[in-house]
């Protein structure tokens, strides 16, 4: 069950709802086009959506290629921002998923303990649980599952292969 609605009292975006001023976010970063506010359900602290003030349907791979590319770059921007002020943050995750509000939206989750990237300094870092997910359950993980069959990748590759021309 949803901690939200999607929609506003008026049925209208809620996304929108924010944008108009209409809804309170702790928003701390905007421009003319994009604005970026604190998750009211976050999973770690500084958890952020980066939103365009235009309404776009929250599929962003079907956005135009040029709002796409500012999109991105506004994102870049707040990941910045985040990095900046915490200081245990030498990395942001992004999630473009867009299941739980139809308005295009980036989420930003600032990787706390990676401080010491902010040095250059990279070193791996697993999970050490395995994932399989047969269906899409309403989160994504980027851990990783069981090895693959050879195989079976190979000839997936081959039929996507086939129609990526």
């Amino acid at each position: 069950m949803a901690k939200y609605d999607p929609k506003s009292k008026n049925n209208t975006c809620v996304f929108c709802e924010i944008v108009a001023g209409r809804i309170p976010a702790n928003i701390y970063w905007q421009d003319d086009e994009f604005m970026a506010f604190l998750s009211i359900d976050p999973n770690t602290e500084g958890f952020s959506c980066v939103i365009p003030k235009k309404h776009y349907g929250s599929d962003v791979m079907k956005m135009p290629d040029d709002v796409l590319q500012r999109f991105i770059i506004a994102a870049k921007k707040v990941a910045g921002v985040l990095e900046r002020y915490f200081e245990d943050v030498g990395r942001v995750g992004v999630i473009m998923e867009g299941t739980g509000i139809d308005h295009a939206h980036i989420k930003l989750s600032p990787m706390h303990g990676t401080g010491y990237m902010k040095k250059g300094e990279w070193k791996q870092i697993l999970s050490g649980k395995e994932f399989w997910f047969p269906k899409y359950e309403g989160w994504i993980s980027s851990g990783g599952g069981p090895m693959a069959d050879g195989e079976k990748l190979k000839l997936l590759g081959e039929n996507l292969k086939k129609i990526s021309d």
